[in-house]
């Protein structure tokens, strides 16, 4: 994990190949699953993989993100936290995984929200919600030299001004700086004008952060 992390900081991406690399650890399985309570750890699986596999196919995760999640869950049917925990060793670890993922993330959003508060007014309260969770304000001519930025504010070859709510993981950033950049020099917006875009976050390094957490405290209420 922590490779593909790295992997996913630096690109956004992690080619097919390295998956094969690390997909003999689900031999581990063989082992674990004598351990666990099987109808726990197949619900906590098949729940977990199909509520990513919803989110992959309406494009906010990418496969990679699918793929470590199915490695993890099937490497580590049955673990041992630091801190007692019964369900994390009956075979709870696949949900275990998503939900420290699914709140970490969340954490950072929240961090993100209290920065951007004071700068989404005249908005409505769900759009307030939307930018403060996950738009960014930038300079233009930060946003040309940057990578993985999506930018929120689009404009138009005529000037026009908008302002857009949500991306698609599958977008181009280097397509959206070569947009801003042809603007630049047609002289419709200044490089020292702000903009807002969004972060395509890097899902596996909060993965490896849960799944840390899980080898830790497991579940700790049960």
């Amino acid at each position: 994990m922590g490779h593909t992390s790295i992997l996913d900081l630096k690109s956004r991406e992690v080619d097919l190949k390295i998956w094969l690399y690390y997909s003999p650890i689900i031999l581990f399985i063989i082992y674990d699953i004598k351990h666990v309570y099987l109808p726990l750890y197949l619900y906590s699986l098949t729940t977990s993989e199909l509520l990513l596999g919803l989110l992959y196919k309406f494009s906010m995760i990418g496969g990679a993100d699918v793929f470590a999640s199915l490695l993890l869950s099937l490497a580590n049917a049955y673990i041992v936290p630091l801190f007692s925990s019964k369900l994390a060793r009956l075979g709870m670890e696949p949900l275990l995984i998503l939900l420290y993922t699914s709140l970490l993330i969340l954490f950072y959003g929240f961090y993100n929200f209290v920065r951007n508060i004071p700068y989404v007014k005249g908005y409505t309260f769900s759009q307030k919600l939307k930018l403060a969770f996950v738009g960014k304000r930038v300079k233009v001519r930060d946003f040309l030299n940057s990578r993985f930025l999506f930018p929120l504010t689009k404009i138009k070859e005529d000037g026009t001004v908008e302002l857009r709510f949500n991306f698609d993981i599958e977008e181009d950033d280097k397509m959206w700086r070569e947009y801003f950049r042809k603007l630049v020099e047609k002289g419709l917006i200044d490089e020292n004008s702000t903009i807002w875009v969004t972060w395509g976050i890097p899902v596996l390094p909060f993965m490896l952060m849960g799944y840390i957490l899980s080898l830790l405290i497991g579940f700790p209420f049960i």
